[in-house]
């Protein structure tokens, strides 16, 4: 009889491959379960059902994103602004070329940032989660606004940041299909992080000389 603890381990795996590759709504529960070796009945046993199993392979995958960060509260203070922004994106950026567990978790994400309507379990997770991710643009986003930014400003500039790397990392398959057609290799993601990188410090700085912006979400705040 195979052991409960390797079930539920082969479960996690592979919901995370399905999930990754369609999303919470089209990953089957068959197709899971196929993979994993066990019958239907185990998704049930084992987490309650589809919804609990998702939201675990989403704790696992904010754990996961929390270790491999190249970032924490002290880097992001000690380094330059310019060089924080090329490290929070880069570290999105290179998980691709792995192929591994945080690349898949990578794509969870990016199909609910992407999605027209977050599903409801992400939505309720990151409502009482801490998220590190938006702990850490939020800190970079704030040594490239004004001081007194009003908060509104802060959270639109924090979501932009975030979000730089979600098309790529979510259509990653798709890039070296046509009609693209490009060879994604080690030097295409060193140079997708370097570009994005770069592009996101120019959006950014380009905030720092739109003092209007800042104005305008300062008097809609006391609206």
């Amino acid at each position: 009889m195979r052991n409960a603890d390797l079930t539920r381990q082969a479960l996690l795996d592979h919901a995370a491959c399905a999930f990754a590759e369609n999303g919470f709504e089209r990953a089957a529960v068959r197709e899971i379960t196929r993979r994993a070796e066990v019958n239907q009945a185990a998704i049930n046993y084992h987490f309650g059902g589809k919804e609990a199993l998702y939201r675990e392979v989403l704790r696992l995958a904010f754990a996961a994103l929390r270790e491999a960060s190249l970032l924490d509260e002290a880097t992001v203070d000690r380094v330059g602004r310019e060089e924080a922004v090329q490290l929070f994106i880069r570290q999105q950026v290179t998980a691709l070329e792995k192929h591994d567990q945080l690349s898949r978790y990578l794509r969870i994400l990016a199909w609910e940032t992407l999605a027209p309507t977050p599903t409801p379990i992400y939505l309720d997770f990151i409502a009482s989660a801490k998220l590190p991710m938006l702990d850490q643009a939020e800190k970079i986003v704030r040594r490239f606004l004004p001081a007194g930014a009003a908060r509104a400003e802060i959270t639109i500039a924090t979501i932009w940041l975030t979000h730089q790397v979600a098309p790529f990392i979510r259509h990653y398959d798709l890039l070296s299909k046509p009609p693209l057609n490009l060879t994604i290799d080690r030097h295409f993601i060193e140079q997708l992080a370097a570009d994005v990188g770069r592009m996101a410090v120019a959006g950014l700085n380009a905030r720092t000389t739109a003092p209007e912006a800042s104005s305008y979400y300062a008097e809609a705040q006391m609206a």
